[in-house]
């Protein structure tokens, strides 16, 4: 049996009944202030449309050792206001398996479809001349596991393109960037393309899918996803000429550009120095897009992981001018 949410969280109201799905994220046992050797359950519900906070009152430590942070739960309580925020009060939950969810519920969708992104991984990798690296990606992408999951999950859990199919996304963002690279300078095609749809492989293994949310997994926390990139492709690279096998991994190793980036080599070849900055220049501008959403005019919040505030390129005088008309 699929559930699909009934009520959600952007539509909740105080006084409300519920009994609808959510996810659950950072819980956390609180003690009261008053009441010595006694504890509260604290954490997040979430959907698709937005969070609340939430709290357990009875039974906590029981719950506490069951409740998983990042899966879907029913959840059976009130909605109150608490310091000017909605609360929820759970009465009762219980675990929903991951594929008596609908993923769309809770994670925002993309702006293309799953078909689009697969016609669009097609088209380009098909656009590549005939060569080993055709070849490599045809049987990578082959793999169906390795393609639904590409297709589904995200690139990231914050800060960008973190929407169902966002890796894919992001990817074919890098891919076609670097193909512009390749014939302006002259660089390889098939191995730029090779490295741009490669890059990030490894957060396939780096997150999994709770049905609901995508949360790390204990090899992504202790190895990271360029490593497990590179144990993904191995298998797939042993008819490889051993300097493009080589060079295919480097731009995996090197692809964050700096050592205090997270990468353990700095680019070395044009096509690594091309996935580097494609890569960055990607996720950098959807991190731009999405800050400035919401800015109609002068400068945005500052935003920690771009490190300073934006301007939207609209004055409160308006009187800018002619060059910043096709913004419109």
């Amino acid at each position: 049996m699929v559930f699909k949410i009934k009520t959600f969280i952007k539509d909740l109201t105080v006084g409300q009944k519920i009994d609808d799905i959510f996810v659950i994220k950072g819980k956390q046992m609180v003690p009261y202030s008053s009441k010595p050797n006694e504890y509260y359950l604290k954490f997040t519900l979430a959907d698709a449309s937005g969070e609340a906070s939430g709290r357990i009152w009875q039974g906590v430590f029981s719950l506490n050792e069951v409740i998983e942070d990042g899966y879907p739960y029913r959840i059976r309580g009130s909605v109150v206001e608490f310091k000017g925020a909605l609360q929820v009060n759970v009465d009762d939950l219980a675990k929903v398996a991951p594929e008596d969810v609908r993923a769309e519920d809770f994670i925002a969708a993309g702006p293309y479809s799953t078909k689009d992104l697969d016609r669009r991984l097609t088209d380009l990798i098909e656009s590549l001349p005939k060569s080993s690296g055709l070849t490599l990606l045809r049987k990578i992408f082959g793999d169906e596991k390795i393609r639904s999951s590409f297709l589904l999950w995200p690139a990231a859990t914050s800060v960008h393109h973190n929407w169902l199919g966002g890796l894919c996304q992001h990817s074919l963002e890098v891919a076609e960037l670097c193909q512009f690279l390749a014939r302006t300078y002259n660089l390889s095609m098939s191995l730029v393309t090779v490295g741009a749809l490669l890059h990030d492989i490894g957060k396939l293994r780096e997150y999994q899918f709770t049905g609901a949310a995508f949360t790390l997994t204990d090899e992504g926390k202790l190895n990271g996803h360029m490593q497990l990139g590179l144990e993904m492709i191995l298998p797939y690279l042993s008819g490889l000429d051993p300097i493009e096998a080589a060079s295919i991994k480097h731009i995996i190793l090197a692809h964050h550009g700096k050592k205090e980036w997270g990468s353990p080599v700095v680019p070395q070849t044009p096509e690594a120095y091309a996935v580097f900055l494609a890569d960055y220049t990607s996720s950098k501008l959807v991190r731009i897009k999405s800050v400035l959403e919401g800015v109609t005019s002068g400068w945005s919040d500052y935003d920690r992981f771009l490190e300073t505030s934006l301007f939207s390129g609209q004055s409160d005088r308006g009187d800018l001018g002619s060059l910043f008309d096709d913004f419109e």
